[in-house]
């Protein structure tokens, strides 16, 4: 095996243990209602099939931005492996092509496969390239700016937070984390992504992050309520 191919892989597998950090504040017994259904799938392949390109495009810049999200809240920034596989990820989200990040499962019969689960598989392979490349530095990935999620319809602010709950479910998935899989397919089922968009739309953008820390926040009071409206 190669030097690249082994660095890459280990971000792949740094990004499946830092998934199974993952909390949200619902009950275990709440979420077995939810044991043997593969949810949340918001963005099938008939619905990926109708977006436009650059409405793809949104999708996977929440896919990256969430990751490194998820990356750069479990990362011990005194570790040097960790600052050289965060800033891998962040050298290979600016650098490849938005248009890299394909579902090719899809076109293999593997209809039940969320978009964000397939892009975890693709990882190694897009971010090759890039590698033990970083600067180790600290610096997210920052793709979508405020004003433009400002300018967005609320259609397209949907399809950021698909990929955002569809990045850490199948993240949780990677990590055999059951208990979290249950937790945040019983939030989402019961409040739908009409309910998490409704929450972001109260939440105050914090403009000097990335957008993922904004929608962590209002995913947070979306499942708190679904929590307290099950009591």
């Amino acid at each position: 095996m190669t030097r690249n191919r082994r660095a890459s892989q280990r971000v792949l597998v740094f990004l499946v243990i830092a998934s199974s950090f993952i909390s949200i504040d619902l009950s275990l017994a709440e979420a077995q209602m939810t044991l043997d259904r593969p949810q949340p799938r918001l963005m099938p392949e008939y619905k990926w099939a109708s977006l436009s390109e650059r409405q793809r495009g949104i999708y996977v810049r929440g896919f990256l931005e969430t990751v490194s999200f998820v990356l750069y809240g479990h990362s011990q920034q005194n570790n040097e492996e960790h600052a050289q596989i965060f800033s891998d990820w962040t050298l290979c989200a600016e650098r490849q092509l938005l248009s890299r990040w394909q579902t090719l499962d899809w076109g293999l019969g593997e209809l039940e496969k969320t978009a964000a689960a397939q892009f975890y598989d693709a990882a190694p392979s897009v971010c090759k390239d890039s590698a033990r490349k970083g600067d180790k530095t600290w610096r997210t990935v920052w793709l979508l700016k405020p004003a433009e999620w400002k300018s967005l319809s609320l259609h397209d602010r949907a399809i950021y937070l698909m990929a955002y709950v569809e990045t850490f479910f199948a993240g949780s998935q990677r990590a055999k984390d059951t208990a979290n899989e249950r937790k945040l397919d019983i939030c989402i089922a019961k409040a739908g992504i009409e309910g998490l968009i409704s929450s972001m739309e109260q939440t105050r953008i914090e403009s000097q992050y990335p957008l993922p820390w904004s929608v962590s926040r209002a995913l947070g009071a979306t499942c708190k309520r679904v929590g307290e409206g099950t009591r």
